[in-house]
Order: structure tokens, then C-alpha cells, then sequence
């Protein structure tokens, strides 16, 4: 007799912790540089700049940052792991800055269309400061979904149900 299997888990565990260990880092050195040169400009208002030396270790962890998120992507990529929609739209895809509302982006709300008369044409264009690359998500349309959810769907809605073929209706087959 054969033993009971146990509860499937996640395959690829040490990958998804790797992904989220990578993600994690990359969020603190971010916000902790900006956090720094904001306090950096509050304190030398006043001062003379000439004696000051420039500070470079913002920008080396900013770029510490974008190197873990360059690195999250190669991984998630190279192991074949879908990552979520709000982890694709906080990363910058040309730079691989992390997207900071105010500080390393500036978002803004379009509507194209002829007098801003259509609501449903409203677009959320996000742009990057370091890149100057804007992306577009549309704001109120619904979020498609994958293609085998889609085929799936379709196939239901083309048998035909039990409960017309009760009720003596036509089925459009």
C-alpha cells in the first residue's frame, strides 16, 4: 500500500524567498535615501554649500536599489515565476527604479478624448523622474484575464445548460 502524499506546497520556495528578500532590500535602501536627502536639504538651508562635501552614499544606495530589483527580475524571469501586477507597476522597466509617489515618480490623470467627455477614457500615466519614461494603465477599464481563464469561459458559455432544455427553451448553439 502506498503512503498518502502531504499537502502540496509551494515548488520553488528558496526562489520566491530570494524574489521577496531582493524586493524587500530594495524598498528600504530606496526609501532610506530619499528619507536622507530629505533631511539632508532641511539642514543645510542656511549654510554655506562650498565648505560642505558632497555626500555620494544616497545615490550608491539608490543605486544598490536598482541593482536587487535588476536582479529580482533576472531571477523571477530565469526561474519562470509570475510576479504580481503591483510588483510589475512599483518597478521603473527601463531604469529598475522603485516607483515612490512624489519622489521617483510623478502620476497624472489623462482623458484624451474630445473634451475630457468621456470618462471611461480616463488613463493614469505614471512618470519615471530618473528616466523620464511614462507608463499608462487605464484607470476605470476592467482587468482582462489570462487567456486559458478566457478559453475556459467560452467553452462554458457554448454548451448548452440543462435549465433551458427544461424550460423548453431554444438553445443557440
Amino acid at each position: 500500500m502506498a503512503k498518502a502524499k502531504g499537502p502540496a506546497g509551494v515548488s520553488n520556495r528558496h526562489i520566491y524567498s530570494r524574489v521577496s528578500y531582493l524586493r524587500q532590500a530594495a524598498h528600504y535602501l530606496a526609501l532610506s535615501t530619499t528619507h536622507e536627502t530629505a533631511a539632508a536639504g532641511n539642514s543645510q538651508v542656511g549654510r554655506d554649500n562650498s565648505a560642505t562635501t558632497p555626500n555620494q552614499t544616497p545615490n550608491a544606495e539608490m543605486n544598490l536599489s536598482r541593482q536587487y530589483l535588476s536582479n529580482m527580475r533576472s531571477v523571477s524571469l530565469k526561474a519562470v515565476i509570475r510576479q504580481s501586477r503591483d510588483m510589475k507597476q512599483e518597478v521603473c522597466k527601463f531604469c529598475d527604479t522603485l516607483q515612490i509617489e512624489g519622489e521617483t515618480c510623478h502620476s497624472t490623470v489623462e482623458n484624451r478624448s474630445k473634451g475630457g467627455r468621456k470618462p471611461w477614457a480616463d488613463i493614469l500615466v505614471v512618470r519615471c523622474v530618473s528616466c523620464g519614461h511614462a507608463k499608462r494603465y487605464p484607470v476605470s477599464a476592467p482587468k482582462q484575464m489570462r487567456k486559458p481563464l478566457r478559453v475556459s469561459r467560452k467553452d462554458a458559455e457554448k454548451e448548452p445548460t440543462t435549465e433551458k432544455l427544461d424550460q423548453g427553451l431554444p438553445c443557440a448553439t
